[in-house]
């Protein structure tokens, strides 16, 4: 616009004089613009007065950008005047590290007349650069023309530091869960999986997109998915927390444990919005639980066919921690409670003093050992033995851990061998009775012959006359000697070769080995064999069964005797001794100078028939360790230096 009245509207020169029509024309053009002026300079001045009462920061720009106005709040804000606010861009108002960011931004709105948008630092009056939003919108007349450019300013400092507080947080947060020794995972209300941490993928290898598919992908065992889907599905549907294991499929393809658990998160209207997912990696602790459960099993099926149960016993608190197979032995409901009396209850009438003492040493904290019945239920009798050591105290109180065995198989056993034994030691008995008829018949021929003869003698000196009655009466004397001798013959054989019970009496086995001698000796002469005797004094006593222990005797000196049958080339010798031996044990030794042993027969001697002999059935020396470990002894064999061998047994000395 121009107030030149000589130039028109496009500012070309007129001549006023040579066109008043013109001329008229112009000075109307003229008053127009000159109202127009005063209307915009009307309008300018309003729009300065609202400016200044707008609570906010308020600048008016020039179509070219530049700075033409702002209200009083900017002012206050920034602390400058007009004039320098002008120079905004080289002065400090915006901080220097953002006007390269900006700088391009708002020349280009103003170039194109687009509005624009940005967050840059302005300096506050005290120095202090705070966050702003800036906005700048164009004013355009009638003819699209840009008139001018209003901006606002925001502070948004506060939002800007809690949005860094809260990218900060999110950032701990991020490093927090990547930090977890787990597999976590975010799904929205629907269970879609939004988010999942580091370390899941690193151990899928996927995407979290592909992690996305897992309910159709192999990220799961395939004999595990159907089952989890399940359980997946049911936990989003009810909202309920899910908590199941699963094999998990490593980058590498293998598979390992995992346990899922799911938790829901809800709003304050206790909708669900987000479930949070953890995968912990259980894979060696189910190894170890397979380890301890075939260990288990194993220890359970050991006791089982072993029938030994094991416990844990607190006495005196009366608490019992039993295993499988104890509860078994006892028939009581497997983890049903157990007390000192409902044991007391079913353990035999008999065996209730022994019971009693064993627990009464325990509540002492003593170890103990213990052997009893029981009976579960009518005519279901078991014999138990066992043993309790104490492990620990606690609170004062003796902690024992102990097992105990079903022994009723190998009771029932042991005395079905016991009787066995018995049958065998008779047959071996009466095996002998051959070989000693002869010897048998000579020992009680002997004295019947002498009975005969004295009493022809007896009735000769009676008829006499006179009778004879001195020398009747000294034939009368021989009479009975010889009857007493045939009966004690009598007597010992039918000791020898009865058939009775296991029966413990104090013995002297010098005793006990003359009474063999003597009812072997006839036969022993017949064969040339010397024999001879050492018999210890003052041997100490033992309790045995005199008849088995006889038999045992028997046994060795029958197989020294044939031992010695083929041997013409030295004397048969065969020495009997008896002594003590350092352990407090009776010793009888049996010595021959036979046909000797073989080294590598020494221990299958005394294997059931097991025989060196032609003719023999190989169960006497069976029988004879049988009887001897009986009375808690030993017998042995060795080879002689020279020929022959020496057989022994010893036995504790003193009543058992």
């Amino acid at each position: 616009m121009t107030n030149d009245p000589t130039r028109n509207s496009q500012g070309e020169r007129v001549d006023l004089r040579t066109s008043e029509p013109a001329a008229a024309n112009m000075l109307s053009t003229a008053e127009a613009a000159e109202r127009r002026r005063a209307e915009e300079a009307q309008d300018e001045g309003g729009s300065l007065l609202i400016l200044d009462t707008i609570p906010g920061l308020v600048a008016i720009l020039t179509p070219a950008g530049e700075v033409a106005a702002v209200n009083h709040e900017l002012v206050e804000y920034c602390g400058q005047p007009l004039e320098a606010m002008k120079q905004w861009g080289t002065n400090g108002t915006v901080h220097g590290d953002d006007l390269p960011r900006i700088g391009p931004v708002f020349a280009q709105a103003i170039a194109a007349g687009d509005p624009y948008d940005f967050e840059a630092r302005i300096r506050r009056f005290d120095g202090i650069y705070r966050w702003c939003q800036v906005r700048g919108l164009p004013w355009r007349d009638t003819n699209g023309l840009i008139g001018r450019w209003y901006v606002v300013l925001v502070d948004i400092d506060e939002r800007k530091r809690a949005e860094d507080a809260l990218r900060e947080s999110e950032r701990e947060l991020r490093l927090i869960v990547d930090s977890i020794p787990g597999l976590v995972a975010t799904c929205n209300s629907a269970g879609e999986v939004e988010f999942v941490n580091r370390p899941m993928l690193e151990y899928f290898g996927r995407t979290l997109e592909e992690q996305k598919h897992w309910a159709s992908s192999d990220m799961l065992h395939p004999e595990d998915l159907p089952r989890v889907v399940e359980l997946f599905r049911d936990s989003i549907a009810s909202g309920d927390p899910f908590d199941f294991e699963t094999r998990a499929r490593r980058s590498d393809g293998i598979y390992r444990w995992f346990q899922s658990r799911g938790f829901p998160l809800r709003d304050t209207n206790e909708h669900i919005v987000r479930w949070y997912i953890l995968l912990i990696d259980i894979d060696e602790r189910k190894r170890a639980e397979t380890e301890l459960r075939r260990a288990y099993d194993s220890f359970a099926d050991g006791q089982r066919l072993s029938h030994t149960g094991s416990f844990i016993t607190d006495l005196v608190g009366d608490d019992h921690n039993w295993s499988e197979e104890a509860f078994r032995i006892f028939d009581f409901e497997p983890g049903s409670r157990v007390s000192v009396q409902r044991i007391r209850d079913i353990i035999h009438p008999e065996d209730l003093p022994s019971f009693e003492s064993v627990i009464a040493r325990g509540m002492t904290g003593e170890n103990v050992t213990f052997a009893f019945r029981i009976v579960s239920r009518p005519g279901a009798i078991r014999h138990v033995r066992g043993v309790a050591h104490v492990v620990e105290r606690v609170s004062g109180r003796p902690l024992f851990i102990g097992a105990l065995q079903d022994v009723t198989d190998s009771k029932v056993a042991e005395e079905a061998l016991d009787r066995a034994r018995s049958e065998l030691a008779h047959v071996a008995r009466v095996s002998t009775g051959s070989a000693l008829t002869a010897s048998i018949a000579h020992e009680v021929n002997q004295p019947l012959s002498g009975i005969i003869t004295n009493a022809g003698t007896c009735l000769r000196m009676l008829a006499a006359d006179p009778p004879d009655v001195n020398g009747a009466r000294e034939t009368a004397r021989r009479t009975l000697r010889d009857g007493n001798r045939a009966a004690d013959v009598i007597t010992r054989l039918r000791a020898l070769f009865s058939k009775r019970e296991f029966t413990l009496e104090p013995l002297d086995l010098n005793e006990v080995t003359r009474e063999v001698m003597a009812l072997s000796l006839n036969d022993l002469q017949r064969n040339r064999v010397v024999l001879q005797s050492e018999f210890a004094d003052d041997l100490p006593m033992i309790s045995g069964d005199r008849t088995q222990l006889q038999q045992v005797v028997l046994n060795l000196l029958r197989n020294a005797l044939d031992a010695m049958r083929t041997v013409d080339d030295r004397p048969r010798q065969l020495l009997i001794k008896t002594g003590c031996d350092a352990d407090d044990r009776v010793r009888v030794t049996v010595r021959d100078t036979g046909v000797g042993l073989a080294v590598e027969s020494v221990n299958k001697l005394f294997d059931a028939f097991y025989t060196t002999k032609v003719e023999g059935m190989g169960i006497g020396l069976s029988v004879s360790r049988s009887i001897i470990e009986k009375h808690q002894g030993r017998l042995w064999a060795e080879p002689n230096d020279g020929p022959g061998a020496t057989f022994s047994f010893a036995i504790p000395a003193g009543p058992d």
